[in-house]
């Protein structure tokens, strides 16, 4: 994930949130991966600092991404990224947590 976000940074691009199509056109798979990991990791992180002491929350973020087929799960993120290329991101990733775990 950082080697990622290094390779944007030095391209020249400011530092911003990256869009749907941006992940979906200029990363590769492992790049690509490493992204949404890192996005998923952050989201259960403040869940977690949201939730404390209670982890459900954290737990059902993790679940939902690392407990099925990560074929599954990453075809589910690519298709939403799809419909909404000119959206952030990471911002979709959240509503597409939400929908499972809750708020």
């Amino acid at each position: 994930m950082i080697l990622a976000a290094a390779a944007f940074l030095s391209s020249g691009k400011d530092a911003a949130a990256l869009t749907a199509d941006e992940v979906l056109s200029n990363m590769n798979a492992d790049q690509w991966f490493g992204y949404v990991s890192g996005v998923v990791d952050g989201l259960a992180t403040a869940r977690w600092l949201q939730d404390r002491p209670n982890a459900e929350g954290m737990q059902c973020i993790y679940d939902w991404y690392l407990q099925r087929p990560p074929a599954e799960v990453l075809a589910e993120i690519e298709s939403w990224f799809e419909r909404h290329r000119d959206q952030q991101a990471g911002v979709l990733l959240h509503v597409l947590i939400n929908r499972e775990c809750g708020e």
